[in-house]
């Protein structure tokens, strides 16, 4: 009998646990989606990417506008590009209306192996409301903290507490 009340006990506290933690992160998630439907409110209900740094040189996209922020890859020629209404990076196109979250982690990109190199390095997460996620890292495109963290912040993605 003692053995059941402490199982139950048990898992009673582990769910109490897990909904705790998504409890966190969703009032994180809903904090930084706040910010960026604000943003939308402000430019008459369209997702932008409010950029006031220096403007890439490029032609725009017919269904993104024009090309604001260029990241070129360290190897090859390709680049991920933000536009004012969506980002193309790789072979994915993403419009800004279909991102639920963008979070920016800065890495310390130590690491004596290739695994802790990858789980160290820098990196913006894009996450779709329908898709994969994409990542941005700064072992692949040159890039620096403060520039993720405008485009971050150019999104309405506010960083808050994950």
């Amino acid at each position: 009998m003692f053995n059941a009340i402490m199982f139950v006990l048990i898992i009673v506290f582990l769910i109490w646990m897990v909904t705790a933690i998504v409890r966190v992160w969703n009032k994180g998630q809903s904090q930084r989606l706040s910010g960026a439907e604000a943003q939308a409110a402000r430019h008459g209900g369209q997702y932008v990417l409010e950029w006031d740094g220096p403007g890439a040189s490029g032609s725009p996209d017919g269904e993104f506008g024009p090309l604001l922020v260029e990241i070129p890859k360290k190897i090859g020629g390709d680049a991920a590009r933000f536009y004012e209404r969506g980002a193309v990076i790789g072979s994915k196109r993403v419009s800004y209306s279909n991102l639920k979250d963008v979070i920016f982690i800065p890495g310390s990109g130590q690491g004596f192996t290739a695994k802790q190199r990858v789980r160290n390095s820098a990196v913006l997460w894009l996450y779709r409301k329908k898709g994969s996620t994409i990542g941005i890292r700064d072992l692949t495109y040159r890039f620096d903290g403060e520039t993720m963290e405008r485009i971050q912040k150019g999104l309405g993605f506010v960083p808050g507490e994950l």
